[in-house]
């Protein structure tokens, strides 16, 4: 039985599974025996985030939340180059894909959902980062257009950061 995952725009009814994707997804740099803690502002989506975008799963009538992904403003950690000269940025953040459905170009298909989306809203760049122990997500990142432009170290973490430029709502590859 083939498998269909779609793409969509978040939902507020979507919460519960954002709660249990987080949950069984942890980051590269979490070694602990409990998962990490939860992220308040996926509590609050609708105000931390730009754009927010799920992937779900059709299983017996209804949809199980496969993936997800944000696009919110740059913060403080984002390094200073990737920001100064650009007003209009976006973050790629929060992407996590459920381990039964990676390697299947989920990861992809969001990723270049927002893309997409930053290129129709005439965004500048889209940035994002990822710890620098998770070669999938590096190799994702490159294949969907983004370039590797430094790292840094944020708490446990050591983040390699990408930049996707545009000029004009087109990617300048």
């Amino acid at each position: 039985m083939r498998v269909v995952i779609h793409v969509r725009r978040y939902q507020a009814s979507d919460r519960p599974q954002i709660r249990t994707l987080h949950d069984r997804v942890w980051p590269p740099w979490h070694k602990g025996p409990e998962p990490p803690g939860w992220f308040t502002d996926l509590e609050r989506i609708e105000e931390c985030y730009l754009a927010f975008w799920v992937a779900v799963e059709e299983r017996d009538g209804s949809e199980v939340l496969v993936g997800m992904v944000g696009a919110d403003l740059p913060g403080a950690d984002v390094p200073p180059h990737l920001v100064e000269g650009r007003a209009k940025l976006a973050h790629l953040s929060r992407m996590r894909i459920a381990p039964e459905c990676r390697r299947q170009g989920v990861g992809a298909r969001l990723c270049g959902t927002l893309v997409d989306w930053a290129a129709a809203n005439e965004l500048e760049a889209v940035v994002t980062n990822t710890p620098s122990n998770n070669p999938p997500a590096r190799s994702l990142y490159r294949k969907v257009g983004f370039t590797e432009v430094g790292t840094t170290v944020v708490g446990p973490a050591e983040l390699m950061w990408f930049d996707l430029p545009f000029q004009g709502g087109v990617r300048t590859l």
